[in-house]
């Protein structure tokens, strides 16, 4: 596993242990936790390229996707 996936892997267990603490230690529910984790992280991650001036939509403006094409006057 490379050491960003180790970390990302790291976090997530962090924040679902946090989650199933704040919860009552709830039996059977860590899959939800663990699911949870990943999305408040996911989330994130998608705030910080916000931040940093990348939107969700870039990939898709650069490529001209969704585009009918140049006016026609």
């Amino acid at each position: 596993m490379e050491p960003h996936a180790d970390e990302t892997q790291d976090r997530v267990r962090q924040r679902a242990y946090e989650l199933w603490e704040q919860h009552g230690n709830r039996e059977g529910h860590e899959a939800e936790f663990w699911y949870q984790a990943e999305r408040e992280l996911k989330g994130e991650a998608s705030s910080s390229d916000i931040s940093r001036g990348v939107s969700a939509n870039a990939a898709s403006a650069r490529s001209g996707s969704g585009s009918d094409g140049p006016s026609r006057v």
